[in-house]
């Protein structure tokens, strides 16, 4: 992070931590074991089918979003804009993470799509399983 210190850092992000509590966000969030988050199909119930999608803040971490994409596979993405840091939505009409901020889209593997950045989102392994999609956070 060239030009910001840790100062600066720490105001930006507890800025925006402010900022998503003053918009009535009411993200679920999950504490992950070591560096797995388990998204169960008991509390994420339209994730146990193909075109569910959960956006979740992860304890300690950053926004989560992920999407079945169908039977056996699931993707799943940091939900924070690569712009300003806003939480972004899945689009499921168009298989799109959006950004309501400042109108950013991005694929489901990350690429930006349009907007004002040009910097893809991270993209973490998703695992659907019998009860659970997990998610490996390194």
């Amino acid at each position: 992070m060239s030009g910001c210190s840790r100062r600066t850092f720490n105001l930006v992000a507890c800025g925006a931590a402010v900022e998503l509590w003053a918009c009535g966000t009411s993200l679920k969030t999950l504490t992950p074991s070591g560096n797995v988050v388990t998204l169960s199909y008991a509390e994420f119930p339209q994730l146990a089918s193909p075109g569910g999608s959960a956006v979740v803040a992860v304890s300690g971490q950053f926004p989560l979003a992920v999407v079945r994409t169908d039977d056996a596979t699931a993707v799943a993405l940091s939900a924070t804009c690569t712009h300003a840091g806003c939480t972004l939505e899945y689009a499921p009409e168009r298989t799109q993470l959006h950004c309501n901020c400042h109108d950013a889209n991005f694929t489901l593997d990350g690429a930006v799509v349009s907007g004002p950045t040009v910097i893809p989102l991270p993209v973490y392994p998703a695992t659907p399983g019998a009860d659970a999609i997990t998610v490996d956070l390194r």
